[in-house]
């Protein structure tokens, strides 16, 4: 018989995101892995001050909820657009973007994602830190 599965959380381990496609410490948390007949991942993520991804695109719509602290999400070539505890932002298949935590603000989302495979998402180059350093100001 189908009952609710508990994943108690004193028995998922924290781990620290790649250098290879995060600037900064940045700390994941797997909260949900897909199940066939299921896709969706889920995944708390937590941005230290001015930590952030690679740009980077996914194959898939992901769903960013944003949990705690101040952050932002970038599509490449446009303005980025701040996260709140919150706001959910929803990333369109292919577009190429990039989230994290504002400076001297810590950051965290939940990121929901319908994966097709191990490689749904496409790592790209970090952004680079003086173009970090223009946008990534506290808003008034």
């Amino acid at each position: 018989m189908n009952d609710v599965t508990i994943r108690p959380a004193t028995r998922r381990a924290t781990k620290t995101a790649p250098a290879s496609s995060f600037t900064g410490t940045v700390l994941q948390d797997s909260l949900a892995t897909p199940v066939a007949p299921s896709r969706t991942s889920a995944t708390s993520v937590t941005f230290t001050p001015g930590a952030r991804t690679n740009w980077h695109t996914h194959k898939t719509r992901q769903v960013l909820v944003a949990t705690l602290g101040t952050g932002m999400v970038q599509v490449r070539g446009k303005p980025p657009q701040i996260l709140r505890a919150g706001d959910v932002a929803e990333v369109p298949p292919g577009l190429v973007h990039w989230h994290g935590a504002i400076a001297g603000h810590l950051f965290a989302h939940i990121s929901f994602i319908e994966t097709d495979g191990p490689d749904n998402t496409g790592w790209m180059e970090p952004v680079a830190e003086d173009e970090y350093q223009k946008v990534a100001v506290a808003p008034v």
